[in-house]
């Protein structure tokens, strides 16, 4: 389990970002909380190629909610966590402020959800937030919500984008490290659920 939990966290920061995004990041170990066992990263600054204007990741808001949401899966377990048995009842009962009250996505991510809603949660909900609607499209999270600007807003958005980001390296069906699959509908699923697709 100790070299379980970082190599998973890799794998879905790797997942999130492309090989040029991942350069100099490193695990440098593993916390124990009540949140569960939460990954520590080096995430060194990133430098922007001349004439590069591509919108770059907040590589430390995806290492962060990565670090959140494996901590979820793996808290109090030996191994990832059973997903509840009503995901988007269980998303509404504990993260109803922030989740409202209606998902349209599937059980597998349940735990980047819970990690964001929490995580927004932790931070301060901005006066007037809400979520206007949470689904999948093109096999990666949408995350739509209003509230006036300001300081709070800010913190809110960056964790939905870094919520997104994540999504296109976590498996819609089960949570565990995916990839988006194209053939038919865009999905993102690990081998196991693309084989059976």
């Amino acid at each position: 389990m100790a070299r379980v939990i970082p190599a998973e966290a890799l794998a879905f920061l790797s997942g999130a970002l492309d090989e040029g995004a991942m350069t100099g990041i490193r695990v440098t170990g593993v916390d124990p909380t009540p949140q569960g066992p939460r990954v520590r990263f080096e995430v060194p600054p990133m430098r922007r190629r001349r004439g590069d204007t591509r919108p770059l990741p907040d590589r430390e808001a995806i290492a962060e909610l990565v670090s959140r949401m494996v901590a979820l899966r793996w808290k109090d377990s030996p191994e990832p966590r059973a997903l509840p048995e009503y995901p988007p009842m269980d998303l509404i009962l504990h993260h109803g402020l922030v989740i409202g009250d209606y998902t349209e996505t599937d059980s597998g991510w349940y735990w980047l959800l819970s990690a964001a809603a929490g995580w927004i949660e932790e931070t301060g909900i901005p006066r007037g937030f809400k979520s206007t609607q949470i689904k999948q499209k093109f096999g990666t999270l949408r995350w739509y919500c209003s509230c006036p600007e300001d300081e709070d807003r800010l913190q809110a958005g960056k964790i939905i984008r870094a919520a997104e980001w994540v999504s296109g390296a976590v498996c819609e069906t089960c949570g565990a490290p995916g990839q988006t699959r194209t053939g038919g509908w865009i999905r993102t699923l690990c081998d196991a659920h693309a084989r059976k697709r």
